[in-house]
This record gives structure tokens, sequence and C-alpha cells, in this order.
């Protein structure tokens, strides 16, 4: 019960609330539809405030409802559930107003007052949903027009041109054509990164991984094949590796 209850403050949204609240002082201040009748400053933001909380509940509420059960575009469902929303929060606001105000209504004068809450409610969230709907696309837009990161994580920070890196125990060496730099990581998660990556390059060996742009040369001592790079340092290749290197233009 505990575990639930503190799941559920963690999963609470409070800025519709602290929305509310700064459009319930608003309200309150420029007191529009004869609220100034409310003398006091504090009830009469409470009023607003009340009138806000109760429209955004009853709006979640019929979304939650209609949202997964009518395949409509989304401003559709959203008009329905407005519209459908002004029904409680009618009933609601003339509560209020027989507490703040003394009302005497017609049948007609209540269809007006309700038709007016209506067509209030529905050009306020054609309002919200024009702005909303252009705050998406040129996120949207902003993102397709930058250019995707390309850069691999364990290089953050590393300045110089990778030349090559290679595994020692549990620790990764990095070499660039700047310094050397031994950092915590694993081989195989920073080939996937280099693989995903702008950097041309191979695994030459089960430890190293060298960039094409840093062969210089391939040499060989005895039996054993090795890569001379740009740096003079000079490095294995298996035998595993050796054909494909070749067919791919690295020797």
């Amino acid at each position: 019960m505990r575990d639930k209850l503190i799941q559920k403050l963690k999963s609470f949204n409070a800025l519709p609330y602290a929305i509310m609240f700064i459009m319930a002082l608003i309200l309150g201040q420029i007191a529009p539809y004869n609220s100034d009748e409310i003398q006091n400053f504090g009830l009469r933001t409470g009023y607003w405030a009340a009138i806000l909380i109760v429209s955004y509940m009853a709006w979640t509420i019929i979304e939650k409802f209609f949202a997964p059960r009518l395949n409509w575009h989304y401003f559709f469902v959203g008009s329905l559930c407005n519209f459908l929303m002004t029904l409680p929060l009618f009933g609601f606001i003339l509560l209020l107003n027989l507490i703040f105000f003394n009302l005497h209504n017609t049948w007609l004068g209540l269809f007006y007052f309700w038709l007016q809450l209506a067509i209030t409610c529905q050009s306020i969230y054609i309002l919200i949903y024009v702005i909303i709907s252009q705050v998406v696309k040129t996120g949207v837009d902003n993102q397709k027009n930058c250019p995707p990161e390309t850069t691999p994580h364990f290089l953050k920070n590393i300045g110089g041109k990778l030349l090559y890196i290679k595994s020692e125990d549990h620790y990764l060496r990095i070499q660039t054509t700047a310094h050397s730099k031994l950092i915590l990581y694993k081989i195989s998660d920073a080939i996937k990164q280099l693989d995903e990556s702008d950097i041309e390059g191979k695994l030459v060996h089960r430890s190293h991984w060298v960039a094409k742009s840093a062969i210089e040369s391939h040499v060989k001592n005895g039996r054993k094949n090795l890569l001379k790079l740009t740096n003079g340092d000079q490095l294995p290749i298996s035998a595993t590796y050796l054909k494909t290197l070749r067919s791919e233009g690295y020797i």
C-alpha cells in the first residue's frame, strides 16, 4: 500500500496544477464575468481555481474513456471530450454561483449560459491545440534538421583524431593523435558505437580496433603480420581478420 502511494506520488504531474494556479491568480485579479462581485481576492481566486480544476479533471476522465475507443483524429476526439466536459462543469459552476451570487435564471437563461460556456471552452481548446501542435511540429522539424550525433560516447572530451583502441584487461586504451588514455570500458561496447559512427575502421585482432586513416603499411616480422600506424606504433593482425582487411583495402 505504502509502495503504491509512493509510486503514485512519483508519477504525479504537478505541471497542469501549477499552470491552473497561475491562471486562477490572473482570473482572480482581472475578475471576468462579473466575478468582481466576490470582494475577497482569495475567495475570488479560489472560485476560479475550483472551476479550472474541475474542468481539467472532468476532461481527463472523459478523454481516458473515449480516446482508446475512437479511431478519430485526435483533434476531433479532444473536441468531443471538451463538449462533454461542459455538462458536469456547467452543473458545478451553477452550484458555485448559488453559493457566491444571488442568481435567479430562467431555463432559457440557463441554456444560453451553457451555450456560452461550451463556445468559450471550445475556443480555448482550439487555441491550445493549435499552439501545442505548432510546438510539437517545430520540435520535430528541429530534430529532423539536426545532424545525427555520430561521435561515440566513449570518445567524448577526448582530444585528437582516433588512431586505435585496444583492450587491456577490463580497461580500454584509447590512442589518438593527441594522447593516449586508459578508461574503464568494454571494447565490445566501444566497437558497437564505432560501427554506428562515421569513423571508418576495423577490428584487426580480438583486442585491437584500428581506424583506416591511421594505417600506414602492412609489415611482417617473421611469421607475424603487423600494422604500422601513422604515429609509429605497430599492432598485431590476427589471421582471422587478414583476408577481410585485404579485400576491403586496409592493407
